[in-house]
C-alpha cells in the first residue's frame, strides 16, 4: 500500500511549509493547520470560513489518510464531528472532536478515540487561489476510503474544468472553482463514469482541493452525496 501511495516526497513538501501567524483578529478556527498528532503522523487541516474541515495525514511522507468534518467555535473552544478514512486499513469511521484554538497561531484538537492533535496557522491559506495557476496536466494517486490507491492522470483547464481519462474502465469529469471566500482553496465537484468505478457508476463527489504553486502539488479531498465515503488524490503538475 506504502509503494502505491509514494508520490516522491510531495506530502513531506507540503507538511514542511508552516506558516507565521499574524494577531488574533477574530474568534475562528478558519485557516490552514499544520502538525503533529500524538501518534507521530504529519498532519494537515483546511478549516474553511463556514466550519467545512478537510484534512490528511502521513507516515515518513506517504499519504496513510483522510479527514472530513465540520467545526463549530465556541469562544476560544472548538466542537465537530467528521468522517476519518483509513488508506491502510481501507476503513471509514465516524467520530467527534473538541479542542482549542488560537486565531491564525495554534490548535489543539482531542479526537473521540483519545487521538491527539496540535498545529500551527499556514499562511498560505491567505493567498487567493488561482485557476490560470491551477490549470495544467497532473499524474498522481487516487484512493477512496474502502480501496487501494491507483494512478489516476487529470487535467485541468484554465476555466476550471476537469477530466480524467478511463483508468481500469473508470472516467471522471467535473469543475473546481476559487471559492467565494477568496482563500487558497477550490470548491470540487468530481462525477465518475463506469461500472468498474469504486465509488459507483454516476456517482458525484463535492469537496475540495488545494494547490502549491511552489512544489506544483495537488490535493483533493471529496465525499460522495450520502457521506459514507469518497476520495483524496495526490498528484504533481507536469513541467
Amino acid at each position: 500500500m506504502k509503494k502505491q501511495l509514494a508520490t516522491v516526497g510531495l506530502l513531506c513538501t507540503l507538511l514542511a511549509a508552516c506558516g507565521g501567524g499574524g494577531s488574533d483578529d477574530g474568534a475562528s478556527p478558519e485557516g490552514f493547520w499544520v502538525g503533529k498528532a500524538a501518534t507521530g503522523v504529519d498532519v494537515a487541516l483546511a478549516v474553511l470560513e463556514n466550519g467545512d474541515t478537510w484534512g490528511y495525514y502521513a507516515n515518513g511522507g506517504y499519504l496513510v489518510g483522510a479527514l472530513a468534518g465540520n467545526t463549530t467555535p465556541s469562544g476560544s473552544q472548538l466542537s465537530g464531528s467528521g468522517k476519518d478514512f483509513n488508506l491502510l486499513s481501507r476503513t471509514v469511521t465516524s467520530g467527534n472532536y473538541s479542542g482549542t484554538f488560537s486565531a491564525r497561531k495554534s490548535i489543539s484538537v482531542t479526537l473521540s478515540d483519545g487521538t491527539t492533535f496540535t498545529g500551527n496557522y499556514d499562511a498560505r491559506y491567505d493567498q487567493p487561489a488561482s485557476l490560470a495557476a491551477l490549470a495544467g496536466s497532473f499524474s498522481g494517486q487516487g484512493a477512496t476510503g474502502t480501496t487501494s490507491a491507483i494512478s489516476a492522470p487529470i487535467a485541468i483547464t484554465s476555466s476550471g474544468t476537469v477530466t480524467m481519462p478511463a483508468v481500469s474502465g473508470c472516467s471522471a469529469s467535473g469543475t473546481v472553482a476559487p471559492r467565494a471566500s477568496g482563500k487558497n482553496i477550490f470548491d470540487m465537484t468530481v462525477t465518475f463514469n463506469g461500472s468498474t468505478c469504486a465509488l459507483g457508476n454516476g456517482a458525484v463527489a463535492k469537496g475540495v482541493a488545494f494547490y502549491d504553486s511552489t512544489s506544483r502539488t495537488l490535493v483533493g479531498l471529496a465525499l460522495n452525496g450520502p457521506k459514507t465515503d469518497g476520495f483524496v488524490y495526490l498528484g504533481q503538475k507536469a513541467p
